[in-house]
């Protein structure tokens, strides 16, 4: 059996707010298991968990313990607000 490989290598979406705070698009590289969670926190965003941000996954919107696969990718959406 051949060694399994230990990281993942995803694509990070930042829209809104965040993608002032971070770059916009950028790649990011976990250790496996990973989930979308461990990718905010890697990040050192998690303030923002507490301020109602939302994930999507490959388009799909996902929950913080969505697990995370080589190439997918993340979308970082905080809350909207205006009026």
């Amino acid at each position: 059996m051949g060694a399994q490989n230990t990281e993942l290598t995803i694509a990070v979406l930042c829209f809104g707010p965040l993608g002032e705070i971070l770059e916009r698009n950028q790649s990011i590289t976990l250790e496996t298991p990973a989930t979308c969670q461990t990718a905010i926190v890697q990040l050192g965003i998690e303030e923002w968990l507490d301020k109602g941000l939302t994930v999507a996954v490959n388009g799909a919107m996902s929950a913080l313990d969505t697990v995370l696969h080589d190439g997918d990718e993340l979308a970082l959406l905080p809350p909207v607000s205006g009026g």
